[in-house]
């Protein structure tokens, strides 16, 4: 079951855009806190990261 796992399931979440994009909507902003950019900025890469990962998931829908 682990080798399943490990296998297929992971590496299936290391291959999908969507999990990127989340990841990095996450991490991006964080990062630019850091630095020390301004929050409008911020917020900007937030709502362009987020609408990457919804678009991404219509894609996926529409290719079934």
């Amino acid at each position: 079951m682990k080798n399943f796992l490990s296998k297929y399931l992971i590496g299936q979440i290391f291959k999908s855009k969507k999990f990127w994009y989340a990841l990095s909507s996450v991490a991006v902003p964080a990062i630019v806190k850091f630095l020390g950019v301004d929050v409008e900025t911020a917020n900007n890469l937030f709502i362009a990261l987020l609408t990457l990962c919804g678009a991404q998931g219509l894609a996926d829908i529409a290719k079934k």
